[in-house]
């Protein structure tokens, strides 16, 4: 059964356009950033309704979670797949650009709504890159705050570094790059002082939320000096099933030492959990709220996310993700 099933995802896998090359993308991180990899799969799914007006509402949804499911802590993906799985396949060319909306009007509100947190004269730290956090900054610089901004370099893909090239392209004038162990330094006020930390997130759900390594410690640090975490997120990235450490994926060696001495080990995650402290506060559609408020503001604003309705096309979910990953 297991054999046949996984047969039957390679076949659609190879009949439905290029999705092979989107797959390798999102794996090799060229397709990075939740945004990105969302909306490279909607394109995918509309490209393979063009091209293939009969398709079934199982073949596309399979080629969707095939996509979606190719980094497990992509929610925003997911929910993509399981909104549309739910219209198509009649509806599914109307729902792809639905959700293209919601992910544009989360991109436009969110940043707003987080303006008003950061301060002339403040100083403030982030690390990877977050193209929502970026749009926080440079939303507040035009409406005349002008601060420092710290920038860790996140490690082993350096996303920190787009981040910082972005704050320059847009003007800012007073960023620094600092390699990730100097950001809880910077946090615990032995170099200089930060005012807030603002990070975005991959995946969230009732407990916490899941962004790059380092985050955690960043947090921890904040707690203890009572600075707070603003974590800039759309609703959509809540992944309304239970969190397993299993979903964190762990990086390729060759990232951290390429030329690396025989019989070494390496443990490289990718991504933190970070629990819902005292200090995060989740930016989000519903506006400034503490983590244990993002369950009822998502299903405020999207039900769809928890409508287990949709799960009679879904087949590639994390219940049986370790046994059908691609």
């Amino acid at each position: 059964m297991l054999f046949l099933y996984v047969r039957s995802t390679m076949d659609i896998r190879k009949s439905m356009l290029p999705p092979d090359q989107i797959l390798a993308d999102i794996k090799a991180l060229k397709i990075q950033g939740a945004t990105n990899v969302a909306l490279a799969v909607l394109d995918a799914l509309s490209k393979a309704i063009e091209e293939q007006p009969d398709i079934s509402c199982f073949e596309l949804t399979k080629l969707g979670e095939i996509l979606a499911y190719a980094r497990p802590t992509e929610p925003l993906a997911q929910n993509a797949v399981r909104y549309i799985s739910a219209g198509c396949t009649e509806e599914a060319t109307k729902r792809i650009a639905a959700y293209k909306t919601y992910i544009e009007k989360g991109k436009l509100t969110i940043p707003q709504i987080g303006v008003p947190l950061l301060s002339d004269g403040g100083t403030y730290l982030t690390l990877c890159h977050s193209s929502t956090t970026v749009k926080l900054f440079t939303a507040a610089r035009a409406k005349g705050a002008y601060f420092s901004l710290y920038v860790a370099e996140t490690r082993p893909r350096f996303q920190g570094r787009i981040t910082a090239k972005e704050l320059l392209d847009a003007g800012f004038d007073d960023v620094t790059m600092t390699v990730d162990d100097v950001a809880v330094s910077l946090i615990e006020g032995r170099i200089g002082k930060i005012d807030a930390v603002f990070i975005g997130a991959d995946l969230i759900n009732d407990k916490g939320f899941v962004n790059k390594i380092g985050s955690l410690a960043v947090t921890a640090a904040a707690k203890r000096k009572h600075i707070p975490v603003y974590v800039l997120t759309t609703l959509l990235k809540y992944d309304p099933t239970p969190f397993s450490p299993a979903m964190i994926e762990t990086r390729n060696s060759e990232e951290i030492w390429k030329e690396a001495p025989d019989n070494l080990k390496f443990y490289s995650p990718a991504f933190d959990y970070v629990s819902y402290m005292s200090n995060v506060h989740v930016v989000c559609e519903d506006g400034v709220i503490p983590g244990k408020q993002v369950k009822k503001a998502t299903n405020k604003h999207y039900p769809f996310v928890f409508d287990t309705g949709y799960d009679k096309y879904l087949h590639y979910g994390k219940s049986v993700y370790p046994l059908s990953r691609p």
